[in-house]
């Protein structure tokens, strides 16, 4: 009777300890892939970012150094890249007296979205943003040149390839120049006007009031509209520069 309580105790304790073995075998995998799979999704986006870094300077070694086309590998990993919503951008000029000295119209702005998990990184207008579900971040200026005597903006246009791509492969972005032309050079603007309509009118925003404008949101912080000024009593000079870019993908 003693040897047969011995046996069960024994039996209860190697089923309650292989229970226990297995259930933090099973925590630790579950708890590690998760971890891992969060890494992974990380390092995707950074490396999203560093490449749509390298398309930015591609595409700026067209506009301001006069190259006529540029090509960038971008690596997708479950993730696509191709055409996103476009940016659309106004721009006008105003004397003292508040008259209109010019405007430019309703520009569409191409762009380029690389998206996986929910997060899209965009290139637009020579800027680079993140956009989630949070709100947005500028990861690279689009290289206006804002002073006290003189504004220079360049508007990057893109036209791009009707292509969506996704999956796990490289993609050659293809850049090359179409059209270089000088719109607008004037002088004795007292106040400049620049209204976006854009997913990421927070980071424009941030980029804009760092330059000396100052902005407002119509439609508050959820909002695509933006509206920034600068203005200054003693005037100053304007260039716009337009730029053409067709986009393929490879």
């Amino acid at each position: 009777m003693f040897r047969d309580r011995r046996g069960v105790s024994e039996t209860v304790g190697f089923v309650l300890v292989f229970s226990l073995v297995m259930l933090t075998v099973g925590t630790v995998l579950t708890v590690g892939y998760a971890g891992l799979q969060d890494a992974r999704d990380a390092e995707r986006v950074n490396n999203a970012e560093r490449a749509f870094d390298v398309l930015a300077n591609n595409v700026e070694d067209i506009t301001a150094r006069g190259a006529p086309s540029r090509g960038t590998e971008i690596r997708l990993a479950e993730a696509s890249i191709g055409p996103g919503e476009p940016v659309t951008v106004n721009v006008s000029g105003f004397a003292a007296d508040g008259s209109r000295e010019f405007s430019t119209g309703n520009d569409s702005l191409g762009t380029v979205v690389y998206e996986a998990d929910g997060t899209r990184i965009r290139y637009v207008g020579g800027a680079v943003t993140r956009v989630q579900s949070g709100g947005s971040t500028l990861l690279g200026d689009p290289n206006f040149l804002i002073s006290e005597d003189s504004v220079i903006i360049p508007v990057v246009e893109l036209t791009v390839q009707e292509r969506t791509i996704a999956g796990s492969r490289t993609v050659l972005v293809r850049s090359e120049r179409e059209l270089h032309d000088v719109e607008i050079d004037q002088s004795g603007i007292d106040r400049l006007a620049v209204n976006l309509t854009t997913p990421a009118a927070g980071a424009w925003e941030t980029y804009f009031e760092s330059e000396g404008m100052t902005c407002e949101r119509p439609d508050g912080d959820d909002g695509t509209r933006l509206t920034c000024e600068l203005e200054e009593s003693d005037g100053f000079r304007v260039q716009l520069i337009r730029f053409t870019i067709d986009v393929t993908f490879d």
